[in-house]
C-alpha cells in the first residue's frame, strides 16, 4: 500500500496548495459517463460530462475551504487529493481542539453555502426541490433546459457532499467533528477511538440498510445495495486505517504535540499502545509519517526565514503594510510558536 498521492494525477497548484485527483475519482467519472450513455432513457454523454465537471468543482471548493481554514489557524495544507466524496488526505493543523473543529466544519459549510445559494433559483424556476434531497434517486434531475439541469445537478451534488461529510464516520468530516467535540472531555487518542467505533457502527448500519433495499430497484440499473455496500466498505476500512494510525502512531511526535489542557495526569491514562510486528500497514504508516515530517519541516523552515522580513515591514508600516498572504503566514507561524510553548 502506498500514499494516496501515488494513485493520483496533478491538477496544478491553487493558492499554494497542490491539487491532485485520485484514481478512485477517475473510476467514478468513467462510471457516470457509462451510466449516462447506457442506462434506460439515458441522457447522453454530454450530461454525464456535465455531472463529472460539477462533481469535481464541488469537491475542489470543499477541500479548498478546508485548506484556507487550515492556513488561518496555523495549519499546513501542502496538498489535497480529490476523491469522489471529498479529499483523501488529512490536513495538518495545530494539535488543538478549536483548529481541528474549525477546519473540519469549513468543508461542509462551503457545500451548505452553495446549496442555500442555488435554492432560490430552483424555487423561482418551479423546479422540484424535495425530489432532489434523495441521495440515491433524485427525482426529475435531468429535466428542463441544460442550464437548469446544471443548477439542479450542482444543488444535488453539494447536498450529497454535505450529507455524507456530516456522517460521524471516517474518512468524512463528521468523524473529525465528533473527535474535536469530544476532545474537552477526553484526550485526543480516546476521542479518536470513540470516532473509530462510531465509524464501524455506521458501516454496520449502512450494510443493514443495503440488505433491506436490495430488491427495490430493477437489475437493469445499478441496484441501490451495490453503492451502499461499497460505501459501507469504504467507511469500515477507513476506520481501520484510523485505528492503525492511533495504535502505530509516532509517540515521540505525539508527545511533542500533546494537549496538556487536562494536566500531566492524562498521560497516565494513555500508556503507549503495544506495537504490532511488521505488516504492510505499519510500513505504510511509517513512510507516510516520515514524508509528512520532512515536508512539514521544510515548509516551516522556509516560512520562518520569511518572518524576519515580514516583522521588519510590520514594524515600519504596521499591519496595513502587509499583504493578505503575509498576514496569513505571520498568523500561521505565530500559532505554531504558541503551540510549541504550550507543549
Amino acid at each position: 500500500m502506498s500514499d494516496s498521492t501515488s494513485w493520483s494525477l496533478p491538477l496544478g497548484r491553487w493558492w499554494r496548495v497542490h491539487v491532485r485527483v485520485h484514481a478512485l475519482f477517475v473510476a467514478v467519472a468513467v462510471f457516470i459517463l457509462f451510466l449516462s450513455t447506457s442506462g434506460p432513457g439515458h441522457p447522453g454523454a454530454g450530461y454525464g460530462a456535465l455531472f463529472v465537471v460539477i462533481l469535481l468543482a464541488s469537491v475542489i471548493v470543499h477541500e479548498l475551504g478546508h485548506s484556507l481554514a487550515a492556513v488561518r489557524v496555523g495549519g499546513n495544507p501542502d496538498h489535497i487529493v480529490i476523491g469522489p466524496l471529498g479529499g483523501l488526505t488529512q490536513i495538518e493543523v495545530p494539535r488543538e481542539r478549536d483548529p481541528e473543529l474549525i477546519v473540519a466544519a469549513t468543508g461542509p459549510a462551503v457545500n451548505l453555502t452553495i446549496v442555500l445559494g442555488l435554492l432560490p433559483v430552483l424555487v423561482l424556476t418551479g423546479a422540484g426541490v424535495t425530489g432532489l434531497l434523495s441521495p440515491l434517486e433524485p427525482v426529475d434531475l435531468i429535466t428542463g433546459a441544460w442550464w437548469l439541469v446544471a443548477v439542479k445537478a450542482a444543488f444535488w451534488i453539494n447536498w450529497l457532499l454535505l450529507s455524507v461529510n456530516l456522517l460521524p464516520a471516517f474518512p468524512f468530516d463528521g468523524a473529525r467533528l465528533l473527535r474535536a467535540l469530544l476532545w474537552p472531555a477526553l484526550d485526543y487518542r480516546y476521542a479518536g477511538q470513540i470516532a473509530v467505533r462510531t465509524s464501524k457502527l455506521a458501516a454496520l448500519v449502512i450494510c443493514i440498510v443495503a440488505w433491506f433495499v436490495r430488491d427495490e430497484r430493477p437489475l437493469d440499473v445499478l441496484p441501490a445495495w451495490v453503492p451502499l455496500t461499497l460505501f459501507a466498505a469504504l467507511v469500515y476500512f477507513s476506520a481501520q486505517q484510523e485505528a492503525a494510525r492511533l495504535d502505530e502512531g509516532d509517540w515521540g511526535e505525539e508527545l511533542f504535540n500533546y494537549d496538556f489542557s487536562q494536566g500531566y495526569t492524562s498521560l497516565e491514562r494513555n500508556p503507549e499502545a503495544p506495537r504490532r510486528n511488521g505488516g504492510m500497514m505499519r510500513r505504510w504508516l511509517a513512510n507516510r509519517r516520515e514524508l509528512r515530517r520532512r515536508r512539514r519541516e521544510s515548509q516551516e523552515q522556509d516560512e520562518e526565514r520569511q518572518v524576519d522580513d515580514i516583522l521588519t515591514r510590520l514594524h515600519e508600516k504596521g499591519m496595513d503594510g502587509l499583504s493578505a498572504k503575509e498576514r496569513a503566514l505571520l498568523h500561521r507561524v505565530s500559532a505554531r510558536y504558541r503551540n510549541r510553548q504550550r507543549n
